[in-house]
């Protein structure tokens, strides 16, 4: 089993398609057919039925595909952290959600490498299930996420809480005033959603988000909408503060029956990997 085989099985579960693998891995499609044969005979399996036109993973196949995305992933970061070795003392791999580039942690992040100008950083976003998996797998050294994980393996320490605003731009803010839960529905909506806890509290006193007029999986597209006046939704309380200062958004009276939930940001870490993150972890809580 080597890697070119393994590069080659994940490319066809993708394509399911020999020609197309084969133009993708720049070689002739014998060659595709045998690394597959080499492969599903080393691993005791099949891992694809081949049909007329295409080829179907088998269930075999898709559990396989997923250590082998992970062993891939593991090794390329392993060849990135060999090579800036000779050019740095250390590196990390900082994990996030979209969002919390937007916040003051970027800042903080971007202060402490120009405090520790030998110590490379790379900065990965994702899903906090992305960013915990990640860390899981030695992916990520150290993750700030929303949803806080349940497990022995990881040390988790709370670094900041934020507000959540209701706001809009500032000229649609004047004329609408002030809110009632069943007027909310009726206006130009922006959803993005700031957790389970915010999730399970928006479901609570407003209802299902599905037939909101824009649902936005990232913090900057929706700041966007709503600065371009498209419509209103919630924010962070430190996303929206410059643009709130210059009186481009403003926050907008809203009348629940529960107080809108704070958003914790967590930092997560592997226990194992203490010794190598200690330092940027102490100047996230001394500066937090």
């Amino acid at each position: 089993m080597d890697i070119e085989q393994l590069k080659t099985f994940v490319s066809l579960a993708k394509s399911r398609n020999f020609t197309r693998t084969s133009e993708e891995m720049n070689v002739v499609q014998s060659t595709i057919t045998a690394r597959i044969k080499l492969l599903e005979e080393e691993v005791g399996e099949k891992l694809f039925i081949r049909k007329t036109r295409h080829v179907e993973i088998t269930d075999e196949g898709k559990t396989f595909l997923v250590y082998v995305q992970q062993a891939l992933e593991v090794l390329s970061e392993g060849i990135k952290t060999t090579m800036i070795q000779s050019k740095f003392d250390t590196s990390l791999v900082v994990g996030g959600m979209n969002s919390l580039w937007d916040i003051q942690i970027f800042d903080q992040i971007h202060q402490y490498q120009s405090n520790n100008p030998k110590t490379a950083l790379r900065l990965i976003t994702g899903h906090s299930e992305d960013v915990i998996e990640k860390i899981r797998y030695g992916l990520i050294d150290v993750g700030f996420v929303y949803n806080a994980p349940q497990s022995p393996q990881f040390n988790v320490y709370t670094v900041r809480t934020e507000a959540i605003h209701l706001v809009g731009a500032s000229h649609i803010v004047n004329e609408i005033k002030s809110l009632q839960l069943n007027h909310l529905k009726e206006l130009p909506f922006i959803h993005y959603n700031w957790g389970t806890e915010f999730s399970n509290w928006f479901e609570q006193e407003i209802g299902k988000h599905e037939t909101m007029r824009y649902r936005v999986d990232h913090s900057g597209v929706a700041l966007r909408l709503l600065l371009k006046g498209e419509g209103i939704g919630f924010m962070l309380e430190s996303i929206i503060k410059n643009d709130e200062e210059n009186g481009l958004l403003a926050r907008i009276p809203f009348i629940t029956k529960t107080k809108i939930p704070t958003q914790n940001v967590y930092m997560v870490f592997d226990k194992y990997k203490k010794e190598k993150v200690t330092p940027f972890i102490q100047y996230m809580l001394d500066n937090k």
